[in-house]
């Protein structure tokens, strides 16, 4: 049997029957059977990996300027 690679859709938690518990978020390797397809189907899984979020830098807050004595 054919295998393929699944990964939650957002906001999704699927049982693994095969290997027990939950699919994990970085997807996982799984045979192509009728279960696997049905999930597919009903938008639970997909075979696109999640996109990582880029890390925005922590800036300084920008200086007050001017006078605070008014």
């Amino acid at each position: 049997m054919s295998r393929m690679t699944v990964y939650p859709a957002a906001g999704r938690v699927v049982p693994d029957p095969e290997a027990g518990g939950n699919l994990p978020a970085e997807g996982r390797d799984v045979p192509r059977d009728a279960y696997w397809l049905r999930r597919l189907q009903d938008q639970d899984v997909t075979h696109d990996a999640p996109k990582k979020a880029k890390a925005t830098p922590n800036l300084p807050a920008p200086a007050a300027t001017g006078s605070a004595e008014e």
